[in-house]
């Protein structure tokens, strides 16, 4: 979508806080000054969601790739 989404809920395949560790609207247009994001990290709870038994609320910017890794 070309606008952002916040208290977006994916699933997770665990609990606990996960690591943004790539964001593109970092990237967009360089050096972007509103990247939208989640402050480097998330935090998944027991709300089942997309077939997951864990899922996060998070900040989803317009256009973009977020990637999370566990830790």
């Amino acid at each position: 979508a070309n606008f952002n989404h916040y208290d977006y809920r994916i699933g997770f395949p665990t609990g606990g806080g996960w690591h943004e560790v790539f964001n593109s609207d970092v990237y967009d247009n360089w050096v972007n000054p509103q990247v939208t994001g989640n402050a480097s990290a998330v935090f998944a709870d027991d709300v089942p969601m997309h077939g997951f038994g864990y899922s996060a609320a998070l900040t989803l910017p317009a256009n973009s790739l977020l990637v999370f890794n566990r830790g």
